[in-house]
């Protein structure tokens, strides 16, 4: 496994590397060739404090290639797609630098105006945050463009106390400069990508993929990846069938058992598995899926196989093919420790902002029934361990029990649904033992709140998996346990995607589609998701 490992982390980065430096040199020599074309003599742009400023504007304009996937190997080989991602980085990239332009030139008009602007940004921000849902990526971009700028305003500044900086002055040679650099970028990114890497030394830079399954569905995509001449060699195929050869234009034999699979990676080099088989079982693909991760290999399903997460989630794309993709990253030590970071960081301040309202919901819950203001839940967090889970108390002191408990273990055990009707909610409703006040709490998911002490604790994360009570652990299937391997969350994939409207099993994969992918952009797009969620009041009863 170390072998294969080593091979293909080996091409992808050189892979990613040759890409990367053509982009950078390509737009720094660009830069150099618009300020000199409009006037400037190569001794100013040789100077140290220029240089400096050429070296970081060039970091700037390629910022948001990788957001484009221009440094993914899926993308890039399609001509057409290829070149519209360059267009759009190009544009966002130089959008930044106008930015920095412009901040450059009014150093003082933010600062003077600064109780004006702030009100007006805040409120524009507001607005587009809750009318603009649909251009959230863009929002995102611009968020990004703007982030940036400051930053490499504050740099600059930093580093280069009250000196003239010609290169961000000349405005023309700017307008020049964007033209220039975009021309050679895509050119050379055009030869290397669709020349030099697929064509020259294509066999260097092709990846091994192996398929699971010999269905009609798999031979459809094996015709498809040959038929498109894509950057892959189709290895064979895994079955467990007594002849689970492919049979299409050229045959793919079978390279043996889903139990052989390791020897297989090994012996192929294997970077990516297609999984069509339909027959998995879920604890085996648990396990499938787990393997994948530790040995770095992608794994992608057609859409009809993972249903769920097709219907709730915007999929991935394998090959100009719909696919769904699993393991595209490891969960490491420092990803966990920055996503750690992050809660505590996003936590604190609203934490304190809330405050005034933690009071006024405690005086209320209080005012409306006997009882705490906290409800305390033993829940299970990562790997298992119980903790003690704050809520606001929602309910009466003298109820049932037994009626959560009942109504879970049947909903876990497939006796409850919602006969395909979606707008029926797979949760309890009209309960009795809820308070009129929390009634109000539950229909705007405020009795949640408090979960936000559990955050600073370190028992949960802002974003994760829905913690369960001891009693639905003790229930679970083994295969459903694998949603605990990370922290539970205040909101979740769940949460934006289906809530009460989907089945346990959904959640489930749901729950795994987030944990085998989760990312911070990831975060941050459920946590924006989860204001509609809340605003619609959707599935809380």
């Amino acid at each position: 496994m170390i072998t294969q490992q080593k091979w293909s982390v080996h091409w992808a980065s050189f892979y990613k590397l040759v890409l990367f430096l053509n982009d950078f040199i390509l737009t720094l020599l660009g830069l150099v060739l618009g300020l000199w074309l409009t006037g400037m003599d190569f001794s100013s742009l040789l100077n140290m404090i220029q240089s400096f400023v050429i070296l970081t504007i060039s970091f700037v304009a390629i910022s948001f290639f990788s957001t484009f996937n221009l440094y993914n190997y899926h993308f890039v080989f399609l001509f057409k797609n290829h070149l519209k991602n360059i267009i759009k980085a190009a544009f966002w990239g130089f959008l930044t630098i106008g930015l920095i332009l412009i901040i450059y030139a009014s150093p003082d008009l933010l600062h003077k105006n600064h109780q004006v602007f702030l009100p007006i940004i805040t409120m524009v921000a507001i607005f587009l945050l809750l009318l603009s849902r649909s251009f959230w990526k863009n929002e995102l971009h611009l968020v990004k463009a703007l982030g940036i700028g400051f930053i490499t305003i504050g740099i600059i500044n930093f580093i280069i106390f009250d000196t003239k900086l010609i290169v961000l002055e000349n405005h023309g040679s700017m307008f020049l400069a964007f033209f220039l650099v975009t021309f050679l970028v895509v050119v050379s990114r055009l030869f290397l990508v669709h020349v030099v890497f697929n064509i020259w030394a294509r066999r260097h830079f092709r990846r091994q993929i192996v398929i699971f399954g010999s269905n009609q569905e798999a031979a459809t995509i094996a015709n498809h990846i040959i038929g498109l001449n894509a950057p892959f060699w189709i290895a064979g195929v895994v079955g467990d069938e007594k002849n689970c050869e492919l049979k299409i234009r050229l045959p793919k034999k079978c390279l043996g058992g889903l139990n052989e699979l390791p020897e297989i990676v090994e012996n192929n080099k294997i970077s990516e598995l297609i999984v069509t088989n339909e027959s998995i079982d879920k604890h085996t693909l648990i396990d499938l899926l787990d393997f994948c991760v530790d040995a770095g290999i992608n794994v992608w399903f057609p859409p009809q196989l993972l249903k769920i997460v097709e219907s709730k989630l915007y999929i991935d794309n394998f090959c100009g093919l719909k696919m769904i993709r699993l393991c595209t990253q490891k969960n490491t030590w420092f990803f966990n420790k920055i996503k750690h970071g992050f809660d505590a960081l996003f936590t604190l301040p609203v934490f304190l902002v809330q405050l005034p309202i933690f009071l006024y919901f405690a005086i209320a819950i209080k005012m409306n029934s006997k009882g705490p203001v906290f409800y305390l839940a033993k829940a299970v967090g990562k790997n298992g361990k119980v903790f003690n889970m704050y809520k606001f108390r929602s309910m009466r002191t003298n109820n049932r029990p037994d009626l959560h408990k009942n109504y879970v273990t049947k909903l876990i055990n497939g006796e409850i649904n919602n006969d395909g009707n979606p707008s029926q909610p797979l949760k309890i409703t009209d309960d009795p033992r809820v308070t009129s006040v929390g009634r109000i709490l539950r229909r705007f998911s405020l009795d949640e709140l408090p979960q936000m002490i559990n955050v600073f604790k370190g028992d949960m994360s802002l974003v994760g998996p829905r913690p369960c009570l001891t009693y639905e652990y003790e229930i679970y299937k083994e295969w459903h346990k694998k949603r605990t391997v990370v922290r539970p969350g205040i909101t979740g994939l769940w949460q934006v995607a289906g809530r009460s409207e989907v089945s346990f099993e959904d959640m489930i994969l749901l729950d795994l589609y987030y944990i085998y992918n989760r990312t911070l952009l990831m975060d941050w797009n459920i946590l924006f998701e989860t204001i509609f969620v809340v605003l619609a009041k959707k599935g809380a009863y």
